[in-house]
């Protein structure tokens, strides 16, 4: 008997590393630290002892060149999903600094086709996962007698931070963050994406 398997609704999240991620990140941090230090109240949001700046990086020079990589990704993100070709990309982006203790909150977030996190400086595997919550409701009602979870049958699914590396997912899908149980400060760059017509 031959049985087939066809995936239908999934969750997707996309992900990608860039080769000059040390360079890269080593500006990137710096400009994070002066704007923790030009608004260390910074603002509250789903960051629990951590600290988050406005959502102003798209429209700051220090960051120019990571806000052109996250549009670029999402751009080829939109062709892999047959997106309409006379719309544009726009987005917001924001830091992230999690000292040691610091999380954030199970969320998700509104009004845009994609969010994601880069992740500028860290401790792994200490420095905590980012985790995603199993989106189908119903799914809930009854757990699976799985031996070992799978994507199909974990209610949550952890991915682990690497400097340098982006992760990109729907707005609609349910993450969080684990607390930060590195003896240093985790930066990331976080932000949504959304496709509007030219």
């Amino acid at each position: 008997m031959k049985i087939t398997t066809q995936a239908l609704f999934p969750s997707l999240v996309w992900t990608t590393l860039f080769d000059d991620r040390g360079h890269f990140n080593a500006k990137l941090l710096e400009s994070a630290k002066r704007m923790r230090s030009k608004d260390p109240g910074g603002v509250a949001n789903t960051n629990v002892k951590g600290w988050q700046s406005p959502n102003i990086l798209q429209d700051l020079p220090e960051f120019a060149d990571i806000n052109l990589r996250i549009l670029q990704v999402c751009e080829r993100i939109g062709e892999s999903l047959n997106f309409k070709s006379n719309h544009t990309y726009t987005h917001q982006a924001w830091v992230n600094i999690s000292p040691p203790g610091a999380s954030n909150k199970l969320h998700f977030h509104p009004n845009c086709h994609f969010s994601g996190v880069y992740y500028v400086s860290l401790k792994a595997p200490e420095c905590g996962s980012i985790f995603f919550r199993d989106p189908r409701i119903a799914s809930r009602m009854m757990t699976y007698p799985a031996v070992e979870p799978t994507p199909f049958t974990a209610d949550e699914i952890q991915m682990r931070p690497e400097a340098g590396r982006m992760y990109v997912f729907p707005g609609w899908l349910e993450h969080g963050v684990e607390e930060n149980m590195s003896d240093q400060d985790r930066v990331s760059i976080s932000f949504n994406v959304l496709a509007v017509p030219a």
